[in-house]
């Protein structure tokens, strides 16, 4: 079994999600997608997801509250992809690495293009949609 998580966050202040545009030096290259990666042995969900955002974004943001979004399990069951929103007060700037060539704040719903496959999956569920604007509306 293949586990990773990925997230957006959420800046209470602008109602804004940030996105990751992924680099040539990555699969699915020139899409925009969540941040985040493969959990490491012995690693929780949300230990994961820690590691994974101050390696991409170059540091641990300020959390607010982290909410689960949607996992995904492939029809194989060989892939587990755990997607969250996490709040934090503010839009911030990443210090990001090799992994990506530019970040994103956009208004909920004006995505930008193209998205990653995955990503595209997770913000067009109608499930996915309700808890997304739940969250928005909790975030005040």
């Amino acid at each position: 079994m293949y586990d990773a998580v990925g997230a957006t966050f959420l800046a209470q202040d602008t109602k804004r999600i940030i996105f990751n545009l992924r680099s040539k030096n990555v699969s699915h290259s020139n899409t925009w997608s969540f941040w985040g990666g493969k959990l490491e042995k012995g690693e929780t969900t949300i230990q994961a997801l820690k590691r994974e955002i101050k390696e991409e974004v170059g540091f641990l943001p300020e959390i607010i509250k982290i909410h689960p979004l949607d996992v995904f399990l492939s029809d194989d069951n060989h892939f587990m992809y755990h997607t969250f929103v996490i709040i934090t007060p503010t839009e911030f700037k990443p210090k990001t690495n090799h992994e990506s060539q530019g970040y994103r704040w956009v208004n909920i719903n004006n995505y930008p293009n193209p998205l990653h496959r995955g990503a595209k999956r997770t913000l067009f569920n109608e499930n996915n949609i309700k808890k997304l604007k739940l969250i928005v509306n909790s975030s005040n």
